[in-house]
């Protein structure tokens, strides 16, 4: 017989450090609070964490992905889609309402959410003004499974639109690497140097993989 008793809200976990006990237990209860009649949230909430890795890994995925898990036609991937949704709002709601330089953490958890288990390549921007707070957070092309099209143009061209002083580059690796390729710090190195001739800033690149992250500010990689 399904609980239909009131739940209460369900947590989603933005940041720090969460146990495996911890991340069990949230998406048990948030499978239950999705989908009351299920018959057995513990054994479907390990199988997630088994083929995603975290709570947040498995906010993230796409719906097909999820079906893989949980089983096509079942309620479950469409509302958790949902509940990943509810999550990305939150994150960039964080990420509006700080500054990049105290909020990396935050930043990079917001990429990995955006785009860890994309399963073709991305390129997004982040245009800051001059206090590191958000403009505008807008994918720049898209690509096949280990390339995306980047123009430096149209970046800088919009930045101005905006009136944006500082960028934030952001791509994906879909194979979960998160080392840059010879490409990806020509390219960046190639970004940069047009915008110091138009005055914007080319902050960071963070590569996303599956699970990891990589800083080219924090890896010495913007020149």
């Amino acid at each position: 017989m399904p609980d239909h008793r009131p739940q209460a809200p369900v947590p989603v976990p933005l940041s720090g450090t969460v146990s495996r006990a911890d991340d069990h237990a949230f998406v048990q209860r948030l499978i239950r609070t999705l989908d009351p009649a299920h018959p057995a949230p513990d054994r479907l909430a390990a199988d997630l964490l088994a083929r995603f890795g975290s709570a947040g890994m498995m906010l993230s995925a796409h719906v097909g992905a999820l079906d893989e898990v949980a089983g096509r036609g079942t309620v479950m991937p469409p509302l958790l889609a949902v509940a990943r949704e509810a999550a990305l709002r939150l994150y960039r709601g964080r990420v509006r309402r700080t500054d990049v330089l105290s909020g990396q953490t935050g930043l990079e958890a917001y990429l990995q959410a955006c785009m860890g288990h994309e399963v073709i390549e991305q390129f997004r921007v982040l245009f800051l003004d001059e206090g590191f707070h958000l403009l505008a957070d807008e994918l720049m092309g898209t690509g096949t499974v280990n390339h995306s099209p980047v123009y430096p143009r149209e970046i800088m061209r919009r930045a101005l639109r905006l009136g944006a002083a500082r960028l934030v580059l952001a791509h994906n690796h879909p194979a979960g690497r998160a080392e840059p390729s010879g490409a990806d710090i020509e390219m960046t190195l190639r970004i940069a140097q047009l915008g110091r001739l138009m005055r914007v800033e080319v902050h960071d690149h963070i590569i996303v993989g599956n699970g990891r992250t990589l800083s080219f500010r924090a890896a010495g990689l913007l020149g």
